[in-house]
């Protein structure tokens, strides 16, 4: 049918990519040749039709293909034995498309997912051709035709144009990078002599970690670094990145900024680098009491750079996670009583065990976890500690 010398069992993809066929039985009589003499059986999984072109896709399956549902498998009113299962998740599959004017059909397996792929090559003439300023639909097209149309190209047109954003993205930070540096060392050279600014790059060079102060928030920091409350929830800026602000209250119990920095990623090895940085900035000197939203990876990072400092977790990141994990109202109010409430330590014990009892919670993973942190966390064992207010991030 479609001219091949070798034996079913030993063709690979590009044996059959982009052939045509002039009925869908023989595309059906050929993978079932195939599958035969590999050793699998098949099935049709998906057939799409529509009212001018009537059938126009069909994708066939190994009979293995997919898992057995869930609800099968262990029903509690089964009264026959279950059968054995035979899907295992097979991924072989086939898929043909019927051409335009209705007269073939075209094996589709290069267009699959997996088989896509727009190579280096193709990559550097895409780059090439935007910066000579063609548009990326003629770029395609100018491709098309050079390969000799869009089954022997590798990838399909909305690839391109994926990989043309993704490498102006990548431009884009590269030159924003290089203007964020540009205009710290302009501040250090002349409006503020003593603004620090710390930045690392990775392996490909490009900037990774920066962190930046001025002299009046060093000066604010070194008057009033009773507290120090930070996160990185804050993630709006163009590039997602997480954006770190340093903040705490001064005299009058208003806010003040201590530093700010943006990381590549919320892992310890970034959190270690900015809390290095920044106590290298503020000469060594620890913060008494540090607030946070209760991050692993930030808790981590806080135990090695400041062992001396008190650590607070969020209330409100605190309220929130007992409204997302127990959904009852009743528990948040008595929740936030525990939080906020200053009782002596009997009374606290005793009201979080009636707590427990009141909503069943003693086998709560997230209760469990919550109170082997109530040190953290709870007014009754952190009021010997000054917060200057401050029990948010």
């Amino acid at each position: 049918m479609l001219g091949l010398q070798k034996h079913p069992a030993d063709l690979v993809s590009c044996d059959v990519v982009g052939k045509e066929l002039p009925l869908l039985e023989m595309w059906e009589c050929f993978y079932t040749t195939y599958s035969r003499s590999v050793g699998f059986g098949i099935r049709i999984h998906t057939t799409s039709s529509n009212e001018c072109r009537g059938m126009w896709r069909r994708e066939w399956v190994c009979a293995r293909q997919g898992f057995r549902r869930e609800n099968f498998l262990s029903p509690a009113n089964r009264k026959r034995r279950p059968r054995d299962c035979t899907r295992c998740g097979c991924t072989a599959c086939f898929h043909v498309l019927k051409s335009m004017s209705g007269t073939s059909w075209k094996e589709h397996l290069q267009f699959l997912r997996s088989n896509r792929k727009v190579t280096s090559s193709h990559a550097s003439q895409i780059h090439t051709y935007k910066y000579a300023g063609l548009r990326t639909c003629d770029i395609v097209n100018l491709m098309v035709q050079q390969a000799g149309g869009f089954e022997r190209l590798g990838f399909t047109r909305k690839d391109a144009y994926n990989k043309a954003a993704a490498m102006y993205r990548a431009e884009t930070v590269e030159t924003d990078s290089e203007g964020l540096l540009g205009y710290l060392a302009s501040k250090i050279d002349s409006t503020n002599p003593t603004l620090y600014a710390k930045y690392a790059i990775d392996e490909e060079d490009r900037l990774c970690y920066i962190f930046w102060s001025d002299s009046g928030c060093q000066r604010d920091y070194m008057c009033f670094s009773d507290v120090l409350a930070f996160d990185t929830t804050y993630r709006s800026n163009a590039f997602n990145k997480p954006l770190v602000m340093f903040v705490g209250v001064n005299n009058h119990f208003r806010t003040c900024v201590f530093g700010f920095a943006l990381l590549i990623n919320e892992k310890i090895e970034s959190y270690k680098w900015v809390l290095e940085t920044f106590l290298d900035c503020m000469h060594r000197r620890q913060p008494a009491v540090v607030v946070t939203d209760g991050d692993a990876a930030m808790k981590a990072a806080i135990i090695l750079c400041f062992p001396d400092s008190t650590h607070r977790l969020c209330g409100w990141h605190l309220s929130t996670n007992a409204t997302s994990n127990i959904k009852s109202p009743d528990f948040t109010k008595a929740f936030r009583k525990l939080l906020y409430s200053h009782y002596n330590v009997p009374q606290w014990y005793e009201r979080w065990d009636a707590l427990l009892d009141k909503f069943k919670l003693h086998d709560n993973a997230w209760a469990a976890t919550t109170y082997e942190q109530r040190f953290h966390w709870a007014e009754t064992f952190l009021k010997t500690h000054f917060f200057g207010g401050i029990s948010t991030t």
